[in-house]
């Protein structure tokens, strides 16, 4: 849809002032009006571009502002580009920064502003401080452990109800899968409640604060206070096991009785929904009925149950169906949230309206404080609704609002302005603890809160004392569900019980939980303050609507849909525009009769509007019929002067012009689109004005609707004046019939519909007018003209002129016995009458020299609706103001595009849009609290998000890609057969996190931070989904391929090698080798790429590999960075192709037998060729023996080559997609770690301080297999975690700790030592049914007794309370990293010698063995032997030399058993090379130890790395043709040595190893030239266990070193040697 429409307004808007001698009135300041959505200006003469451009296939997550934020309203005109500018600018507001800039931290404390706390403030602090102490209220913090009823009972408790500590549970439901009678699995007991349409609902109601003076909060349920449930601690649950979903509409606390004397609201659902949504669930219908809170449906019966909910003036009919999501419920919350901020609202619209322009003596700072702060809430303006604010604001399942008092007198004579100016202010938390860090800490938390106030200010620019408003918090309630099975029965027809099965899923439970970290950040609020935000605004008259947003264009609608599959139509580009120019003169009738063409009358009210323009103005020469139209008007223009004397004023052509009766030439356009439903005219008034012949005194040139005497002014013989012009626009159709009575009354014309408009003014100049334009200002009277049809039209010129429906006349036959039919075939030959609309001028034409009537049809506009909802579409609607363009813009959009389905626990973004893996500077990463980089919480189970959401990880687009069965592969592959746990580690290697899932990222070239991989790419080619899957698996350096009947996936990250092939295992002995042409080592790469931080430009980043390029010259390639946006990931990009081209340039083939089945592509593989490196350190096993530790090789060991490091073939199977999976699903959960602190009631006299310190996850131990969690009553787990001492206490010195369940004593035990087992000296818990930390914290603890059956004490125990609680990091469930083993796992064991080596000869035969091979005895892991398999390769470690990896690209078979590998080099150092410039060839160690810890007593340390000081080479040995390179480093505290490795231009590798106090090492007789690496790092002493504490080995420094000979020193030496031709 794109068409353009001309529009001008009547030239000569001040009409009625420039009449007076020229002096008019000092015009107004020019005023710079910001955009509207859903208003254009009428009656400004310009022109407009409207299109709709299609942004992508959606859902889309929306448009985004320069900060990557998403935003909406008219915040979306930030990310809207036009010409490449932004239509409103992005401001760093400090709602954008982590925390407020210190420099506005410095203004608000010198002049500090806090707000009154007495009330809503100190309340809200008070709720969330006692919400923090539930769980000293009942076990565990459970709901249903609380006491309830009267009299007061504790429980029943519910066996499902998990414990969310530290978190706090507000809700508790069971649901129904299915109505009818059903026994949860082995509890023995029908499951309540019975139908899906019912919920057992627990809800934590009785809050009471309790620290020094008491205070309780009141519980409102569907808009009631209760006063029967949850009003004491006796009486503290709501419980109703059997209530009706549709009855719970509203939840609430508040600090009063009544909701209009309450400060502090607290309220669980009434998210924002309707029309506007743009995901509007697809069970969302329409209704006509609006009641609040009607239940439709018989609640004792039926499958089904729905509720109408009334919003605006639509409403809605939600179903409640057998889900177990209950968001559903209490949807009405948001209602009585609108009851609660009302008056607030209402107090600053208010101050608002009555400074406005219409009012005495307006107040213009006022007006601005209180528009921003309803702006703050989503406000259009003057007029627009605030009883809709909220519903739209709210976007979290959960609310807190706290209102100001109105009295401060921290504010009063504040100065809040500078320089005449506004100085801009805002509300925000403070914190007893954080202090203005506080919105941090609620930003990492996931809160968000919205600032509402408003200060009242003087004319001075003081203010006052007095606040109004509100700050709105918002978050969302955790959701835990779960699933039950059980047996399931139904009814028969005879009503008797019928088994389905014993293992069906009826129902689940769902707890809704309060996050401890949004807990502790609620908590912590002691005040609001009003701080500057170190910008001013300028306060004009005209700054209407106040707005804080600015920008680089005017008068630009626009208008979205984000692609959701039932989003509404468009309400602003719902019409197709068909222009048809005429360019056309109308002329009205003509008479030769004595009568008189229609003039304002010449008098003191020939300028106001009442008497000339409205329905009832009477100042005509003529009389006014019924219908507007003047009465007996003809075409002699006869006036009488100011001497009384009658003048003709049209006579002075009747002897040369045409003089007879003539009728009007109408201008008729025929409609032949059956699709039109309307039409509007344009009308071209060339002139209209009439002239003096007198003087009149006293003219009146208001143009209100009040009679007044005001700007009277005198007008002069021959001044121009308005004149009147009448029109009729008719529609209606044209009959086909010839013949009919129709056609030959109307001429061919058959009426529908007639309109008569008046039109008065003064045109001096060509001017259009629209009638019947639906753009116009919606349901307003121009101020020229009126429409005289108002029973027909309703008085709005800007309601399109209706057309008659259309008429198909079928093409008809007649049959033999006289009856008419239709014919098959013939529907080409059905004719559709065609429409018409015809413009009349009415007034008569004259030949008059003082009066001119010339007016024409510019064109007529036929409109076409097209109320179209664009499924699955996102489109973005603008419309432009051709005074900012010369043509239409070229427009783009900064958006985020499509969502996808992405894991459970992944969350890129918060849940206000903002990312959590981009940052622009370091030092903004740094300074952001760690909590919000997290951006995958703990395991992961398997799952993925209900909703699909935004992320732009190239992993889960690719996932998206492949089960998606609207554009993707969905209807060919079985979600269950893609390998999903591989891809969620590329995934996370995509996103650059740590080992917790923390965001680390890399460098974005800009010194800020980015993930490593990104896809940010659109497919607006057509392009082959099988194209499509491999363009973003190559985003990560992946492959997507079929193996073992699934979708796998492979990619560049570093791992370990998997297996091992030597000559003895490999076919004829042979590797074959190959490399790429020398034209193809490219080391320039030119890597074209689109630039975010310079909107989306294209740009070519070069990169060369400057080594190469003084060695061989230049070799140049360019690549389309596809899905690149920035300047580093380019640059990574093409480092990683030249690294291949050059480094990795080397293939490798060779045939093996079925061993190569345990590797698959993207496997690592040690390949050991004896022709290679030209020593046989491999071989096979020939006999092992367990009892003795010695394995027979049939390789000889070399003392001078090798080394006492032996790797052993050990064959692993692999887990499956389904194990793993189910894996995910095992009844388990774990905390990531947690701090004991030690209670001092532990037993006297025991050692208990030795267990306190911080405690970190080990893994999984066996619990009770049959626990699966699926039967009520049901507490235990099939696994429970076991934690590890970090560190121990102070006191009692660092000792070896840990904890975990005892299966065998059922009970949480605390031990030491260096195996996990019941000894005496260890703590044991009390209570045998405490199966998670969070029952053992509140139980007892004592002495473990071996004695006794149970392992307790009889004596001993004491309350334990040694968890802190904050420092919990969990719980989660789900599948742990490093337990995913989908992939290839490790088939190769390394082991270290710790026996003897005998392979001479004499050694062999001294010990009674063969005169072959080799004896190796005792090893470092003797439990591996057992499975070491005869004959499988082994090799020994070659000193002073890196083994050879290569990364399997492809397998064939070739023969029965045998099969063809093709693999190419890899390097595992190459991401730190690439990355962050550090050579490192040693893969890292998986758990790092980059700070002490201390585990089993020993506290493990890395060494730093030395810095290398400087690398030299020594003069040339023209003797021997050789030379040396000297290295300097700086020494490394601890250090038991140093190893140094030089590399050669060949890849050679040499060492030495020096003492820790000499810092050089020296290497001579080098004889190469090109690119040494010089490298070094600490030793530690890890090999010795005597030692307390440990350190291990560092990181290699790195540095290069080129070395060339001049030309004038004698070199003779060959380079190249002893080549053969085979």
């Amino acid at each position: 849809m794109s068409h353009i429409l001309k529009k001008q307004a009547i030239a000569g808007g001040g009409f009625f002032s420039n009449l007076f001698g020229g002096k008019s009135k000092k015009p107004k300041p020019p005023v710079y009006n910001p955009p509207f959505l859903g208003e254009m200006q009428y009656g400004a003469s310009y022109s407009y571009a409207e299109t709709l451009d299609l942004i992508s296939d959606g859902p889309i997550e929306g448009l985004v502002n320069r900060h990557g934020r998403v935003v909406d309203g008219l915040e979306m005109l930030q990310g809207i580009y036009l010409d490449d500018t932004p239509v409103a600018v992005t401001s760093d507001l400090i709602t954008e920064d982590d925390q407020i800039p210190s420099i506005q931290e410095e203004i608000a404390n010198d002049s500090p502003m806090e707000l009154a706390s007495t009330n809503g403030i100190r309340n809200c602090s008070r709720f969330f401080q006692e919400l923090d102490l539930q769980d000293e209220r009942s076990d565990g913090g459970r709901i249903t452990a609380m006491k309830s009823g009267s009299p007061s009972v504790e429980g029943p408790i519910e066996n499902l109800e998990p414990s969310m500590e530290p978190s706090v549970s507000m809700l508790f439901f069971k649901t129904r899968s299915l109505s009818g009678r059903a026994e949860a699995r082995g509890s023995g007991e029908w499951w309540v409640p019975e139908r899906e349409n019912e919920c057992s609902i627990f809800i934590r109601a009785f809050i009471k604060f309790r620290t020094g003076a008491s205070f309780p909060f009141h519980w409102y349920l569907n808009g009631t206070r209760q006063t029967a449930q949850g009003i004491s601690d006796d009486n503290a649950v709501y419980r109703d096991e059997d209530a009706f979903k549709g009855s719970l509409q509203s939840l609430f606390w508040a600090d009063n009785t009544t909701i209009g004397e309450s400060n502090f609201f607290f309220g669980i659902g009434g998210q924002g929904f309707g029309p506007w949504v743009e995901n509007m669930p697809s069970s969302w219908q329409w209704q006509s009925s609006g009641l609040r809170g009607v239940v439709i449906g018989d609640p004792d019966g039926g499958l089904e149950a729905s509720r109408a909910i009334s919003n605006h003036g639509r409403s809605y009919r939600r179903h409640y169906t057998s889900i177990s999501d209950v968001d559903v419920l209490f949807k009405e919350t948001s209602d009585d949230t609108e009851r609660f901020i009302n008056n607030e609202i209402s107090a600053i619209l208010t101050l608002y309206m009555d400074n406005n322009m219409e009012s005495g003596n307006p107040n213009y700072r006022q007006r601005k404080l209180a528009a921003d702060a309803l702006k703050n809430m989503g406000w259009r303006g003057q007029g627009a609704p605030t009883t809709t604010l909220l519903a739209s604001k709210l976007k979290s399942n959960c609310h807190v609002v706290v209102r100001v008092d109105e009295d401060n007198s921290n504010l009063t004579n504040n100065i809040a302005t500078a320089g005449g100016n506004l100085l801009e202010f805002v509300t925000i938390p403070y914190g007893a603890t954080h202090g203005y860090d506080l919105s941090a800490r609620m930003r990492s938390a996931g809160i968000g809160f919205t600032d509402c106030t408003c200060p009242e200010i003087g004319e001075d620019g003081l203010l006052t004392g007095k606040m109004h408003g509100f700050l709105l918090f918002q978050f969302d309630l955790q959701k835990e569900n779960e699933k039950v099975l059980g047996t399931a029965e139904i009814t028969n027809n005879h009503g008797a019980w019928l088994t389905v099965r014993g293992n069906q899923e009826i129902g689940w439970v769902n707890s809704k939980v309060v996050p401890q970290k949004v807990i502790a950040a609620m908590k912590d609020i002691v005040s609001f303050r009003y701080v500057r935000t170190g910008n001013t605004t300028t306060v004009g008259v005209g700054l209407l609507p106040a707005n804080p947003l600015k920008y680089n264009f005017a008068n630009v609608l626009a208008e979205t849909r984000m692609g959701s599959e039932n989003q509404p139509p468009l309400d602003y580009f719902n019409k197709v525009f068909i222009d048809h120019l005429y360019d056309t003169e109308l002329f009205g009738p003509f008479s030769i009769s004595d009568r008189h063409p229609q003039r304002i009358s010449e008098n003191t009210q020939m300028l106001t509007r009442h008497a000339t323009l409205y329905r009832n103005a009477d100042n005509y020469n003529l009389s006014i019929g019924s219908d507007g139209i003047p009465l007996n008007e003809g075409s002699d223009d006869k006036r009488v002067n100011a001497r009384s004397e009658r003048v003709d004023y049209s006579s002075w052509g009747g002897s040369s012009l045409s003089h007879w009766n003539e009728m009007p030439i109408p201008l008729t356009h025929t409609v032949h689109n059956p699709n039109v439903s309307s039409v509007f005219i344009t009308l071209k008034i060339e002139t209209l004005k009439d002239t003096l012949i007198k003087n009149v005194k006293n003219v009146r040139g208001n143009t209100s609707n009040q009679r007044s005497d005001d700007d009277s002014k005198d007008m002069q013989i021959g001044s121009s004046y308005p004149a009147v012009l009448n029109i009729e626009i008719q529609t209606g159709r044209v009959a086909n019939n010839l013949g009919s009575a129709e056609f030959v009354q109307g001429n061919g014309l058959i009426p529908f519909k007639t309109f008569k408009f008046r039109i008065v003014a003064l045109v001096e100049g060509t001017t259009l007018i629209d009638l019947g334009n639906p753009d116009g200002a919606k349901n307003t009277r121009n101020q020229y003209v009126l429409d005289l049809s108002s029973t027909v039209h309703g008085g709005d010129i800007n309601i399109p002129f209706p057309l008659p429906e259309t008429v198909t006349n079928k093409q008809t036959i007649l049959s033999l016995d006289g009856e008419k039919g239709v014919e098959a075939g013939t529907i080409d030959q059905d004719s559709t009458e065609t429409r018409y609309v015809r413009v009349t001028k009415l007034s008569y034409e004259t030949n008059s020299a003082l009066l001119s009537k010339v007016v024409g049809v510019n064109k007529v506009t036929e409109i076409i609706d097209c109320n179209l909802p664009y499924p699955y579409s996102a489109i973005v609607g603008t419309k432009l103001d051709s005074r900012a363009f010369s043509s239409i813009p070229r427009r783009s959009y900064d958006c985020k595009l499509k969502k996808v389905r992405i894991p459970s626990n992944y969350s890129p973004t918060d849940q206000w849009g903002k990312d959590r893996r981009y940052y622009d500077s370091v030092t903004k990463f740094d300074n952001t609290v760690k909590d919000f980089k997290l951006v995958y919480e703990g395991d992961w189970d398997g799952s993925f998000k209900p909703e699909l959401e935004w992320t732009d990880n190239p992993a889960w687009i690719l996932y998206d890609l492949l089960i998606n069965q609207r554009y993707g592969m969905g209807q060919h592959i079985e979600p269950a057969d893609i390998n999903k746990w591989e891809l969620y580690q590329i995934g996370r290697f995509c996103d650059a996190v740590d080992d917790q899932g923390y965001f680390e990222g890399v460098t974005d070239g800009r010194g800020g931070k980015e993930p490593r991989y990104s896809c940010n790419i659109v497919f607006d080619q057509g392009q082959k989904v099988y194209d499509a899957i491999n363009t973003i698996a190559g985003i990560f350096k992946g492959r997507v391929f079929f193996n073992n009947n699934s979708i796998n996936f492979l990619d560049d990250r570093p791992r370990n090698p998997v297996n091992l092939f030597t000559n003895d295992s490999v076919k004829d002995g042979m590797f074959f080798y190959a490399n790429n042409r020398r034209d193809e080592q490219f080391n320039t790469i030119e890597v074209g790429f689109k630039d975010r931080f310079d909107n989306f430009a294209p740009k070519i980043e070069v990169i060369e590999d400057e080594e190469d390029i003084k060695e061989r010259g230049t070799y140049k390639k360019r690549i389309e960075g596809i899905g690149i946006t920035s300047r580093a990931m380019a640059r990574r990009m093409g480092q990683h192709q030249i690294f291949s081209k050059i480094t990795e340039n080397q293939t490798v083939a060779f045939t093996a037998g079925l061993e190569t089945l345990l590797c698959q592509p993207g496997d690592l593989v040690i390949i050991e060729d004896e022709l290679k490196t030209n020593k046989a350190n491999f071989g096979k096993v020939l006999d092992v023996d367990v009892d003795q530790q010695v394995i027979r090789l049939t390789n000889t060991f070399v003392d001078a080559d090798m080394t006492g490091v032996l790797t052993v073939y050990n064959p692993t199977g692999r887990d499956t997609i389904a194990e793993i999976t189910e894996l995910g699903l095992s009844n388990r959960e774990r905390f990531t770690s947690f701090e004991v602190t030690g209670a001092a009631s532990a037993t006297t006299g025991a050692p208990w301080t030795d267990f306190t310190g911080a405690y970190g996850f080990s893994g999984y131990t066996h619990g009770y297999p049959e626990a699966s969690g699926g039967r009520a009553g049901e507490t235990r787990y099939q696994q429970y975690p076991l934690y590890t001492g970090l560190w121990g206490s102070p006191d009692a010195g660092s000792i070896g700790t840990y904890l975990y369940f005892e299966t065998n004593a059922t009970g949480w035990v605390f031990g030491s030592g260096a195996a996990r087992s019941l000894a005496s000296g260890s703590f044991i818990a009390e209570m045998t049914g405490a199966q998670t930390l969070s029952d053992f914290n509140t139980g007892n603890i004592g002495p473990l007794d071996m004695v006794t059956a149970d392992k307790r004490s009889v004596v001993g125990f004491a309350n334990f309370d040694g968890f802190q609680k904050p420092s919990f990091v969990g719980p989660t469930k789900g599948v742990v990293e490093s337990e995913i083993s989908v992939g290839t796992p490790n088939q190769l064991t390394v082991l270290k010698v710790t026996g003897n080596i005998l392979s001479t000869p004499s050694e062999l035969q001294l010990e009674g063995f063969n005169n072959y091979g080799s004896v190796v005895s005792g090893f470092d892991r003797p439990e591996v032997l057992p499975f070491i398999k005869l004959g499988s390769p082994v090799k020994f470690e070659i000193k002073d030399a890196s083994e050879f990896l290569y990364r399997v690209t492809s397998m064939q078979e070739q023969n029965p058993n045998e099969y063809l590998v093709s693999a190419t080099k890899y390097i595992t150092g190459k991401f730190n090379l690439i990355e962050n410039n550090i050579s490192i060839e040693d893969k890292a160690n998986t758990f790092s130890y980059q700070q002490a810890q201390t585990v089993n007593g020993i506290t493990y340390t890395t060494l730093d790395a030395p810095s290398i000081t400087s690398v030299t080479t020594g003069l040339p040995d023209t003797v021997s043709q050789t030379f040396d390179i000297t290295g300097q480093w700086g020494a490394v505290t601890n250090s038991s040595g140093y190893n140094v490795i030089l590399t050669f231009p060949n890849g050679q590798l040499i060492d030495q190893s020096v003492g820790p106090l000499v810092y050089q090492a020296n290497f001579t007789g080098l004889s190469q030239v090109g690119m040494f690496v010089y490298s070094v790092n600490a030793l530690g002493n890890n090999a010795n266990n005597e030692n307390t504490n440990v350190f291990f080995d560092s990181q290699y420094s790195s540095t290069g070193i080129f070395v060339l000979y001049e030309e004038m020193l004698p070199f003779s030496l060959n380079f190249v040697r002893n080549i053969r031709i085979l």
